[in-house]
């Protein structure tokens, strides 16, 4: 667990567009090395102030479907 106190994580896709809960997005999978790239990024913010300085810890589960 992290040391910050009062830090929200906001997870985003490439674009700074915000992945809650349950959102999807759809890649293209490289047919010649039949990978895919999901660029994401993560934002620290406080949303009733108060944050102190600390580490931030975060794991986040992805479902992947191929189709």
């Amino acid at each position: 667990q992290g040391t910050a106190q009062n830090i929200q994580l906001e997870l985003q896709d490439d674009s700074g567009n915000t992945l809650n809960t349950g959102a999807t997005k759809t890649v293209q999978v490289d047919d010649s090395s039949q990978s895919a790239h999901f660029p994401l990024q993560v934002r620290a913010l406080t949303v009733n102030g108060g944050a102190t300085q600390g580490t931030i810890q975060a794991v986040i589960s992805i479902t992947y479907t191929y189709s």
